[in-house]
């Protein structure tokens, strides 16, 4: 009985020690975020480019365009924070950035993430109601909407995302800082934060994205005498609706699910002393790094819905390549009928 004891102490205090997957992280996270790094920043560099060509020639950017601006900036703060968090895990879980630094990391993750969701349902209102609603989105078709709505959602994700400004310092561990780990007297209230943000940053969000979704879905497939002269603009929606949920259900879907169980079996594991099965909380364990990993991926997966929605690209690349250049329809905007003015 001695002897059982002992073995069921040592599984308990394997569970409850960071260390018992930091061997994991250590191969898993270097290397998902090096080739995020470098496919986000060669994808953005492009979708700089023709932002800045666009820019140039009209001196302006459509509603379109202006959020899909916001969505680059927001992606490109997290890419550029992916050499810090390389250099944590190479370096054997060791922050050499200061607890301030170390703060912001985890900031600008959930800022990148939950400003992404709210500027793609953004977009997909925008095509719905170009689509189905196009009188209405004449109306509003305007710089001072689109500015009014990317400035709404940049306050009130940068809001409610601070409390994470103000999460308790992480433990040192032999003298070592350790940054981006999960500290167990932050486990409540991260608990009571992701209570707030599931709901909201994704459920609601996911119910918009799906109902504006199956709405222009409808009006792709019904047959449309015009369907010549809108050809562009029919396929540009549709691949909206195509990349934006495989954005949803990649990336977002299974971090908050997973994120979820890990948090609520970290905190069962506080009260009731980790009495379970290590193993499932190993397994749980590993799986959350898995699904940080598909949530990261999402700052290197928005130049192709920039590139299949957005203006210009196609004929900004043929330009480039000498390939054929796009016609006229083709440059016209995304979600509106040719005949509509920019």
């Amino acid at each position: 009985h001695k002897t059982c004891f002992q073995d069921q102490l040592r599984e308990n205090i394997s569970c409850l020690s960071s260390n018992s997957t930091d061997y994991f992280k250590r191969q898993v996270y270097p290397a998902a975020y090096i080739l995020f790094f470098v496919l986000g920043l060669v994808g953005h560099s492009l979708s700089v480019c023709v932002f800045f060509s666009q820019w140039r020639t009209q001196k302006s950017f459509t509603p379109v365009s202006l959020l899909m601006v916001n969505l680059l900036v927001s992606d490109l703060m997290l890419v550029s924070s992916l050499p810090l968090r390389v250099s944590y895990y190479i370096l054997n879980s060791h922050w050499m950035f200061g607890h301030v630094t170390c703060k912001l990391i985890s900031y600008v993750f959930y800022l990148n993430m939950y400003s992404s969701v709210y500027f793609l349902v953004a977009l997909n209102i925008l095509r719905y109601l170009a689509l189905v609603r196009p009188y209405l989105y004449i109306r509003i078709q305007t710089h001072y909407v689109a500015g009014i709505v990317c400035a709404l959602i940049w306050l009130f994700m940068g809001l409610a995302c601070s409390p994470l400004l103000f999460t308790k310092k992480k433990h040192q561990d032999e003298g070592s800082f350790r940054c981006l780990e999960l500290a167990e007297d932050n486990v409540d209230q991260l608990l009571l934060i992701n209570n707030v943000a599931f709901p909201v940053g994704f459920v609601l969000p996911l119910v918009v994205v799906l109902f504006c979704s199956v709405l222009v879905a409808k009006n792709l497939l019904r047959p449309s005498p015009a369907l010549g002269r809108t050809r562009p603009c029919r396929k540009k929606a549709c691949a909206l609706v195509i990349i934006s949920l495989g954005i949803f259900l990649v990336c977002f879907f299974p971090y908050h699910i997973v994120r979820t169980i890990f948090l609520t079996t970290e905190k069962h594991g506080q009260i009731n002393g980790y009495k379970d099965s290590c193993d499932f909380i190993l397994v749980v364990r590993k799986a959350a790094v898995i699904a940080h990993c598909l949530c990261t991926a999402n700052s290197c997966l928005d130049p192709i819905l920039f590139f299949f929605v957005g203006e210009n690209f196609r004929s900004f690349f043929a330009k480039w390549t000498g390939g054929r250049k796009t016609s006229t329809y083709q440059k016209s905007f995304a979600f509106s009928h040719s005949s509509q003015n920019n």
